[in-house]
């Protein structure tokens, strides 16, 4: 009897296992839209050397609509990104961030990395994503500074459908 608990209390494990697979989409693949509110930026200059230095926040929603720029946006969560630029006055200068995806019932996705268009690393999260890994990808700048969006693609691994 003990040898069948056994085994059942197994299988129970992996099969739990099994439900915490890729997220959503083709190939765990998310994709949402984010709309910056430029109102809630803010900055705190930094006090050492030549380059004016800085740490800044700024928030905005996640929008239902993952792939229409320029319409208007159904919150489904909101966004978070805070990080520090080496040189506010060169655009060509290093700057680091951390993002947050809070989505509405789901939970949040961590994010960090360097702030450029390249893949950022997804280093966490709560809820749906407790377990999740994998990278961010779709930073367009040129859109984001021009109209304050951007689309995201998350590539995971760990988080439940």
């Amino acid at each position: 009897m003990l040898k069948w608990l056994f085994v059942l209390m197994v299988g129970l494990v992996l099969l739990g296992g099994f439900a915490v697979a890729e997220a959503g989409g083709k190939n765990g693949e998310l994709v949402h839209r984010v709309k910056v509110d430029f109102s809630t930026i803010d900055f705190a200059p930094g006090t050492k050397g030549a380059k004016l230095g800085t740490a800044f926040y700024v928030t905005g929603d996640i929008c239902a609509e993952p792939n229409l720029l320029d319409e208007d946006c159904t919150p489904i969560g909101t966004f978070h990104c805070w990080g520090w630029i080496t040189d506010f006055l060169d655009p060509a200068s290093l700057a680091v961030v951390s993002q947050e995806y809070g989505l509405d019932g789901r939970g949040k996705i961590q994010v960090q990395g360097v702030e450029d268009e390249g893949p950022r690393a997804v280093t966490g999260g709560t809820s749906d994503f407790r377990n999740v890994r994998g990278e961010a990808t779709g930073f367009n700048f040129d859109k984001f500074f021009t109209d304050g969006e951007f689309i995201v693609t998350f590539k995971l691994k760990g988080a439940k459908k």
